[in-house]
């Protein structure tokens, strides 16, 4: 909610005029047609829904492409730059090895990776403390229809790109994936509100009687909102498609991510022509630069006619069994590390945020260390011709080191390696197996450090070894007929989709990534079987956990079994009575309802009649009106709304509105509600079930809904903020007792008691 200018007014339009002649003001009166005197505008608030944006085709697809394309520019210049300084890291790697030894190498090497890590950490928490991280389940959470403040600011973009980049140099087990998503998300929103923030405002008079007209101009948030989050959508699909160039996987990935409940219809189409726009020019600028999309997506270029054969299928199966398993305590893992990490953190919070930096910069040296050891026990081979790019670490010219080539590069370059069917006795069992412990033990002790981190790539790197190593030992033991490169696929997509808990993008992604169509009927049959594994030990995904531990709003598409036999009199929002409204409310009472801090909507009654909401921006908004005549003091305790850019136009206004109202009647201090209030407002039966009204948030997108009686009087109100926690509630209380269908009815009744809010 943005508040333009106040303006107080007589029915004179020459006056107007004069302001926009002179550049003060926007005309926002039309005149009548025969008319000398202009339209005093909009008499109340006007929306057109929850689902719907109504912003011209020109803007929607305007930003569509401008994000697409500044995407694909963001992720040249990311890549560009990480490559230069892997590069330049690996390089100084082994020319210290070569001239002073090993051991010495590894002590540089180990310092260059804390001093990268320094500089990560420093950055983040003096820059931007919110990059720290993913940002993905927040994105989710977003994306989901909830609003999160200040997750999408230039800042947070700037400083994720900048901390994306150093944490992937210093050689963190971490991937791209999570915060290039949100910085697809972030770009997305912030294009969105500079180019349509115009079509959603409106003017509304907030006159009292007797006072001069004062107009202000309000924005159909909802509008704004569902415009924002179609784009964002776009973005992360954008995202995705880049760093696997796969513009259909970016889409499967952003609707599996965000569940259909949360895609709007246009997203298709939209996502579509984004996707493929980004990622030609993605492909076209690497080109440009004399280099190609080879160095920086996982890609098989040269894959063999026939991948595999049906004397494969059963060790596809026992793959899939082992790891589907695997993937669900990898999450619990990862997720106790998080708790330990977080735990330790509190009691030394008065170090903060040196305590969290300390972590940072040490489990980065410890990377650096663990890999340069790890990698000192391999034993040396003989550079095969058609092999891949290998590292040569500690071995002599003409040799590679298997382990360094796996451990002490980028987590793209280890995938490629396991991937490719080019290089089957060029690593072995042991070599694999070394680098499988190290890595995923490091991976999931980085869980919790505030670096940005994708575990996307990670977790196929984990699984691309546990099918490697099983490649390998069918292969010297077993009738199969596939290169252990095909199993290393099979075990990644098992891995990927029982991390994240998602099926059809996981089979797009590593397809693609094969060049070979003919690998999907294996990739289905083993996601299926691991995800399903998954399932039954794990109840929700990695990103989901995380949603639920860091308390972001979201709505799960399905409400939760123990609210079957609720009703919509036991969903009530704990509302004051103070929150409550009448359709003219003096500046008292709508003082008192702003300082209800957990109140966002606010019912507006007339004869225990609720004919609206109105919303907490939208009374700040008129306040500030108010104030500017000189008659309404500014509320102690409410905050102050944000200025304006247009600051000399808006303390013009407030100049005139102050002196017209001094020179008027002024009688009274009753500010109009009812035109600040979304008419026709949802209204639910006090006695509808709660599986029933919970499609209405969960789907047709409402933020805000009326409990009513029989006769259509007031008896509270649900709202979506206040609808999640209490199925969070029902959540944590279905978790703690176990819920079994089989108990009695009298034991099922009591078990549908859940505590109560703090």
């Amino acid at each position: 909610m943005t508040l333009q200018t106040a303006r107080g007014l007589s029915d004179q339009g020459w006056f107007q005029d004069m302001l926009v002649a002179l550049g003060l003001a926007k005309s926002i009166t039309p005149r009548k047609p025969g008319s000398g005197t202009p339209m005093r505008g909009l008499r109340r608030i006007k929306t057109s829904g929850p689902q719907t944006h109504k912003l011209p085709f020109v803007v929607m697809w305007g930003v569509t492409l401008v994000t697409a394309v500044t995407m694909a520019v963001i992720n040249f210049f990311t890549i560009w730059i990480i490559s230069f300084a892997v590069s330049w890291k690996f390089s100084t790697l082994q020319l210290m090895v070569d001239n002073l030894g090993v051991w010495f190498a590894i002590l540089g090497f180990t310092g260059i990776c804390s001093c990268i890590a320094l500089c990560c950490t420093i950055f983040i928490f003096t820059c931007a403390p919110a990059a720290g991280g993913s940002g993905a389940p927040e994105n989710k959470g977003f994306l989901n229809g909830n609003e999160i403040p200040e997750l999408f600011t230039f800042q947070n973009l700037i400083g994720r790109a900048i901390a994306t980049m150093l944490a992937n140099v210093t050689g963190y087990p971490v991937g791209r994936e999570g915060p290039t998503v949100t910085m697809g998300s972030n770009l997305a929103y912030l294009i969105t509100h500079v180019a349509a923030l115009p079509f959603v405002r409106q003017w509304v008079d907030v006159d009292a009687p007797g006072s001069a007209t004062s107009a202000a101009t309000m924005i159909d948030e909802d509008r704004f909102e569902h415009a924002k989050r179609i784009v964002c959508t776009v973005g992360g699909a954008c995202g995705m498609a880049m760093l696997f160039d796969s513009p259909i996987g970016g889409i499967v990935y952003m609707f599996e991510e965000i569940t259909s409940s949360s895609w709007p219809v246009e997203v298709t189409f939209r996502a579509f022509a984004g996707t493929s726009v980004c990622a030609l020019v993605s492909r076209a600028l690497l080109n440009m630069c004399g280099t190609s999309t080879k160095a920086f997506v996982i890609y098989e270029w040269n894959p063999q006619p026939t991948g595999w054969s049906w004397r494969d299928v059963p060790f596809f199966i026992l793959l899939a069994v082992m790891i589907g398993p695997f993937s669900a305590f990898h999450t619990k893992a990862c997720l106790a590390v998080a708790a330990a990490r977080q735990s330790v953190m509190k009691r030394l919070s008065s170090y903060e945020p040196f305590n969290k930096m300390a972590d940072a910069v040490l489990y980065g040296g410890i990377v650096a260390l663990t890999y340069s050891l790890v990698a000192l026990s391999a034993n040396c081979k003989h550079t095969a011709q058609d092999a891949v790019q290998f590292v040569r670490y500690d071995c002599e010219e003409g040799k590679y080191n298997p382990v360094a080539s796996l451990l002490l590069t980028t987590s793209e370059g280890a995938v490629k390696r396991l991937f490719s069917r080019h290089d089957a006795n060029e690593i072995h069992f042991r070599n694999e197996l070394l680098a499988f412990l190290s890595y995923t033990s490091l991976n999931i002790g980085l869980t919790g450090v505030p670096v940005p981190s994708g575990n996307f790539t990670g977790s196929m790197l984990i699984g691309g070894l546990i099918g490697r190593m099983m490649g390998a030992l069918v292969r010297d033991y077993g009738p199969g007929m596939a290169v252990s490169g095909v199993y290393a696929m099979v075990g990644s997509a098992s891995m990927l989709a029982g991390f994240k808990q998602m099926a059809v993008a996981v089979v797009v992604f590593i397809t693609g990534a094969a060049n070979d169509l003919g690998l999907i009927p294996p990739l289905m049959l083993a996601v299926t079987i691991s995800l399903l594994l998954n399932k039954l030990i794990n109840e929700r995904g990695f990103d989901e956990e995380q949603i639920l531990r860091k308390a972001i709003p979201f709505l799960p598409p399905e409400p939760p079994r123990l609210m079957d036999r609720v009703v919509a009199l036991d969903l009530r929002d704990d509302l004051p009575s103070e929150a409550t409204l009448e359709p003219e409310a003096d500046y008292r009472s709508i003082e008192a309802a702003l300082q209800q801090d957990k109140v966002d909507c606010f019912p507006v009654l007339k004869d225990n009649i609720c004919i609206g909401f109105t919303t907490r921006a939208r009374l700040q908004a008129a306040l500030e009106v108010w104030q500017a005549t000189g008659f309404v003091e500014h509320p102690p305790g409410v905050p102050r709304p944000k200025a304006n850019s247009d600051a000399g136009g808006e303390q013009m206004g407030k100049w005139i509105s102050a002196t017209v109202a001094r020179e008027s009647s002024f009688s009274g201090n009753v500010l109009p509600v009812k035109r600040l209030t979304e008419r026709a407002p949802y209204t639910i039966l006090e006695d509808m079930p709660g599986p029933r009204l919970y499609a209405l948030f969960a789907k047709a997108g409402a933020k805000a809904a009326c409990v009513i009686s029989e006769n259509g009087q007031f008896r509270g109100m649900i709202s979506r903020k206040g609808l999640i926690s209490t199925a969070r509630r029902y959540e944590e209380a279905s978790d703690q007792a176990q819920y079994d269908e089989t108990i009695a009815d009298e034991d099922e009744e009591q078990s549908l008691v859940i505590p109560s809010p703090p």
